[in-house]
Protein backbone atom coordinates (compact mmCIF):
# COMPACT_ATOMS: atom_id res chain seq x y z
CA UNK A 1 0.00 0.00 0.00
CA UNK A 2 1.66 3.21 -1.18
CA UNK A 3 0.26 6.07 0.86
CA UNK A 4 3.33 8.24 1.31
CA UNK A 5 3.02 11.94 1.90
CA UNK A 6 5.60 14.75 2.05
CA UNK A 7 5.84 14.57 5.85
CA UNK A 8 7.06 10.96 6.05
CA UNK A 9 3.90 9.72 7.73
CA UNK A 10 2.48 7.38 5.11
CA UNK A 11 -0.75 6.59 6.96
CA UNK A 12 -1.63 10.01 8.31
CA UNK A 13 -4.21 10.74 5.62
CA UNK A 14 -6.11 7.47 6.13
CA UNK A 15 -9.04 7.14 8.48
CA UNK A 16 -8.70 5.11 11.65
CA UNK A 17 -11.24 2.59 10.33
CA UNK A 18 -9.17 2.17 7.15
CA UNK A 19 -6.02 1.63 9.22
CA UNK A 20 -7.72 -0.93 11.43
CA UNK A 21 -9.06 -2.76 8.36
CA UNK A 22 -5.61 -2.77 6.72
CA UNK A 23 -4.03 -4.01 9.95
CA UNK A 24 -6.48 -6.93 10.03
CA UNK A 25 -5.71 -7.68 6.35
CA UNK A 26 -2.00 -7.86 7.19
CA UNK A 27 -2.65 -10.16 10.14
CA UNK A 28 -4.80 -12.42 7.95
CA UNK A 29 -2.04 -12.55 5.30
CA UNK A 30 0.65 -13.50 7.83
CA UNK A 31 2.10 -16.96 7.23
CA UNK A 32 2.35 -19.34 10.15
CA UNK A 33 5.69 -18.49 11.80
CA UNK A 34 6.21 -22.02 13.15
CA UNK A 35 8.73 -22.99 10.47
CA UNK A 36 10.29 -19.73 9.28
CA UNK A 37 14.01 -19.76 8.55
CA UNK A 38 16.24 -16.70 8.15
CA UNK A 39 18.71 -18.01 5.60
CA UNK A 40 19.46 -18.37 1.90
CA UNK A 41 19.64 -21.34 -0.42
CA UNK A 42 22.86 -21.58 -2.40
CA UNK A 43 24.21 -24.09 -4.91
CA UNK A 44 27.84 -25.09 -4.77
CA UNK A 45 29.84 -27.03 -7.32
CA UNK A 46 32.44 -29.23 -5.66
CA UNK A 47 35.09 -31.42 -7.27
CA UNK A 48 35.34 -34.76 -5.50
CA UNK A 49 39.02 -35.33 -6.27
CA UNK A 50 38.67 -38.64 -8.10
CA UNK A 51 40.83 -38.44 -11.25
CA UNK A 52 38.38 -40.39 -13.46
CA UNK A 53 35.24 -38.55 -12.34
CA UNK A 54 33.45 -36.26 -14.78
CA UNK A 55 33.97 -33.37 -12.39
CA UNK A 56 37.78 -33.52 -12.84
CA UNK A 57 37.55 -31.94 -16.30
CA UNK A 58 34.21 -30.19 -16.16
CA UNK A 59 31.74 -28.72 -13.75
CA UNK A 60 31.76 -30.06 -10.22
CA UNK A 61 29.04 -31.95 -8.40
CA UNK A 62 26.23 -29.56 -7.57
CA UNK A 63 24.91 -29.54 -4.03
CA UNK A 64 22.30 -27.37 -2.36
CA UNK A 65 23.10 -25.66 0.94
CA UNK A 66 21.27 -23.56 3.46
CA UNK A 67 23.43 -20.54 4.33
CA UNK A 68 22.63 -18.92 7.66
CA UNK A 69 24.33 -16.21 9.71
CA UNK A 70 23.90 -16.30 13.47
CA UNK A 71 26.10 -15.20 16.37
CA UNK A 72 28.66 -13.70 14.00
CA UNK A 73 29.19 -16.87 12.00
CA UNK A 74 28.01 -18.12 8.64
CA UNK A 75 27.02 -21.77 8.60
CA UNK A 76 26.26 -24.03 5.65
CA UNK A 77 23.93 -26.98 6.02
CA UNK A 78 23.40 -29.51 3.26
CA UNK A 79 19.82 -29.64 1.97
CA UNK A 80 18.57 -32.93 0.52
CA UNK A 81 16.56 -32.57 -2.69
CA UNK A 82 13.48 -33.86 -0.89
CA UNK A 83 13.66 -30.85 1.47
CA UNK A 84 14.36 -28.19 -1.16
CA UNK A 85 10.75 -27.03 -1.68
CA UNK A 86 9.95 -27.04 2.03
CA UNK A 87 13.09 -25.12 2.98
CA UNK A 88 12.49 -22.64 0.17
CA UNK A 89 8.96 -22.01 1.48
CA UNK A 90 10.28 -21.47 5.03
CA UNK A 91 12.67 -18.81 3.70
CA UNK A 92 9.89 -17.14 1.68
CA UNK A 93 7.63 -17.13 4.73
CA UNK A 94 10.34 -15.41 6.77
CA UNK A 95 10.75 -12.72 4.10
CA UNK A 96 6.98 -12.23 3.82
CA UNK A 97 6.54 -11.96 7.59
CA UNK A 98 9.35 -9.40 7.76
CA UNK A 99 7.69 -7.28 5.07
CA UNK A 100 4.26 -7.54 6.68
CA UNK A 101 5.66 -6.68 10.12
CA UNK A 102 7.25 -3.50 8.75
CA UNK A 103 3.91 -2.27 7.41
CA UNK A 104 2.07 -3.43 10.52
CA UNK A 105 4.50 -1.44 12.66
CA UNK A 106 3.86 1.73 10.63
CA UNK A 107 0.12 1.31 11.01
CA UNK A 108 0.41 0.67 14.75
CA UNK A 109 2.61 3.73 15.13
CA UNK A 110 0.00 5.90 13.42
CA UNK A 111 -2.74 4.39 15.57
CA UNK A 112 -0.62 5.08 18.65
CA UNK A 113 -0.14 8.69 17.62
CA UNK A 114 -3.92 8.98 17.40
CA UNK A 115 -4.26 7.15 20.73
CA UNK A 116 -6.46 4.61 18.96
CA UNK A 117 -4.53 1.51 19.99
CA UNK A 118 -4.51 -0.53 23.16
CA UNK A 119 -0.97 -1.37 24.22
Amino acid sequence: MNTTNKFGRPYKSLTTDTLLARRQELLDMMPNPAHVIRASLITRSIKCGKPNCRCATGEGHKSLYLSSYYNGKTQLDSVPKSYQDKVSQCIKDYEEITTLLAELSCINLELFRRREIDL
